[in-house]
């Protein structure tokens, strides 16, 4: 016998029946939810307020990394800009705190501001920005934006007249 096989369980044992019965109880939860019509969500509602500020805030930041990255224009010209960025990332991960299953999108956000307070201390030492130091912001906006565009999707979803 291989010294490693006997660390493996045997393939002719069955599970025990403390594995199986919170199976089965799950399994029946699962579908009494799904036969009465209930519907299950994993994630937050959709906010509208919150998609346009995420769109918002892309546009401001796409337009200060374009001038910045292209016209190779100065932090002191969009020190503003970072000041206003931090502020409302702040006012969208409150508003977002407010919703239960919106760990991932506060988790985001974090990400965001992080990267966005990078970025601004990159543009000011370096006195203007390459498209490579902005991927990180752009990256975490296009997952924002990604995740509201389901969000829209699956309340369209919950909210069309079934049959």
């Amino acid at each position: 016998m291989l010294e490693w096989a006997r660390f493996l369980p045997a393939m002719n044992t069955l599970p025990s029946s403390s594995t199986v019965l919170p199976l089965r109880l799950l399994a029946a939860v699962v579908a009494a939810f799904a036969l009465s019509g209930c519907t299950i969500s994993l994630v937050s509602s959709y906010d509208e307020v919150t998609d346009k500020a995420v769109q918002d805030l892309a546009a401001k930041t796409e337009a200060v990394i374009a001038d910045a990255t292209l016209n190779s224009s100065s932090y002191r010209k969009h020190a503003s800009f970072y000041t206003e960025a931090q502020g409302a990332i702040a006012a969208i991960e409150m508003r977002s705190a407010l919703y239960k299953q919106n760990e991932a999108e506060i988790a985001t956000l974090g990400r965001l501001r992080t990267a966005t307070r990078n970025m601004g201390r990159i543009h000011q030492i370096a006195g203007s920005l390459r498209p490579a130091e902005a991927e990180g912001v752009r990256s975490l906006l296009r997952s924002l934006i990604h995740h509201q565009l389901a969000k829209k999707r699956s309340s369209q979803i919950l909210e069309a007249p079934q049959s």
